[in-house]
């Protein structure tokens, strides 16, 4: 007798999902044993069960280029970030992301006190070594500080890192005051 496993009951009623289940826990109840319907079923889906045991028991291992496969799928998807080329010894090249740049720099505008640095954007002539690049910084200042002298001292650190850590100089640095918080 076959049973036509598409349907979710069987034509005693008996859903075959619960089946399933009973396979899995080893013990199909009263009626699975003494229906003839349940027992043609289970005759059908018992082979499968054993199955899918056996493959989920196996170990599975990833292809060794996996992480490369993902990675390039992600490049491809949302491209690479646009790079900066960090000024060296002739001969040599080092390109840098910018959002890598703007990360530095947002972390040498964190190192004033009071001040935490929110988001930091170069402008699109970054790139353009014959041009020097601008930045726009938001910070948060602490309250009562005073906006002018933090905005400074947030300058000075940030132009400080731009030469110091990447070799770049920076043109114009645009802070915006977004939020003020406690000590």
């Amino acid at each position: 007798m076959a049973v036509n496993l598409a349907d979710d009951r069987l034509p005693c009623g008996r859903d075959i999902d619960r089946l399933w289940d009973q396979l899995a826990t080893g013990a199909p109840d009263w009626h699975a044993r003494s229906c003839e319907y349940c027992q043609a079923a289970l005759a059908e889906i018992r082979p499968l069960s054993v199955a899918i045991r056996e493959l989920a028991a196996e170990q599975v291992r990833p292809p060794a280029d996996l992480s490369e496969k993902i990675m390039a799928a992600v490049l491809a998807r949302v491209g690479a970030a646009p790079r900066i080329a960090l000024p060296g010894p002739a001969g040599n090249r080092l390109l840098i992301s910018v959002p890598v740049v703007a990360f530095i720099l947002r972390a040498a505008g964190d190192t004033v006190d009071g001040v935490h640095a929110r988001s930091c954007r170069l402008t699109r002539d970054a790139h353009d070594r014959s041009t020097s690049a601008n930045l726009n910084l938001s910070i948060s200042l602490q309250f009562g500080m005073p906006a002018l002298a933090a905005a400074r001292a947030v300058r000075m650190a940030v132009r400080t890192a731009a030469r110091a850590q990447l070799g770049i100089t920076l043109g114009r640095i645009d802070i915006d005051v977004v939020d003020v918080h406690a000590a």
